[in-house]
């Protein structure tokens, strides 16, 4: 009896040890992210263009002048901090279009594919949603639109492409990618090329990374997925 209870002493503790191990190694992996540059942080600052909301579940830059009613939602890349995009989302706020970057969980998207709808619930004045997203952000936020095609009209993919098939979808679509970005290679994306929306168009922007596409390309991925 006594050899039977240090031996399941035993595996309780070398289980104890591997969960402790596993919150350890999870706990390191979502510490090391990429965080915004000086440009994405003083974009964050309202000015006479835009006005800045800022709080725990999002970023929302909602235009001064010429505002739309179409409404831009954008799930950030996996370790990418929300404040990196702000700067195109300040071009777009610009442009007229409410932009609201979310926030994920451990800045994984994986954790936050539904959180489109809160966006939605709170901003009943927009009346046409657009939703983009960049490397794993864009995976589920195509999830979220072929889940939830009578609330999405378009879907950009920075970097990314679907993960759930898309390709008999109602909504628009369009896909950016630089030809130096290091995180969606072309042959990833002509893996999934069946699963894209029919009417995808794409764009390569040569010598590019994600982030100079990012800044060049989103205004016309805009239009083009209304």
């Amino acid at each position: 009896m006594k050899y039977i209870n240090s031996k399941k002493r035993l595996i309780l503790l070398i289980l104890l040890l591997v969960l402790v191990v596993a919150v350890a190694g999870f706990s390191y992996y979502v510490s090391d992210y990429y965080h915004a540059d000086s440009n994405a942080t003083e974009a964050l600052s309202s000015n006479n263009g835009y006005s800045v909301i800022n709080n725990s579940d999002s970023i929302t830059f909602i235009p001064t002048s010429n505002k739309t009613t179409t409404g831009i939602i954008f799930y950030p890349g996996a370790k990418v901090q929300p404040e990196a995009y702000s700067v195109i989302a300040s071009k777009l706020a610009q442009k007229g279009y409410t932009t609201i970057i979310v926030k994920m969980p451990f800045n994984l998207a994986i954790f936050g594919v539904d959180k489109a709808n809160d966006v939605i619930t709170q901003h009943r004045d927009i009346k046409t949603w657009v939703i983009g997203g960049h490397s794993l952000g864009g995976v589920f936020a195509s999830d979220f639109a072929v889940k939830h095609q009578d609330k999405i009209k378009g879907v950009i993919y920075l970097a990314a492409y679907p993960n759930t098939n898309a390709s008999n979808a109602t909504f628009k679509a369009l896909s950016i990618r630089g030809s130096r970005d290091g995180l969606a290679t072309q042959d990833q994306i002509s893996k999934n090329l069946d699963k894209f929306p029919k009417t995808q168009p794409s764009s390569l922007l040569k010598g590019a990374t994600t982030s100079t596409s990012v800044t060049t390309e989103y205004n016309l991925a805009i239009t083009t997925a209304q």
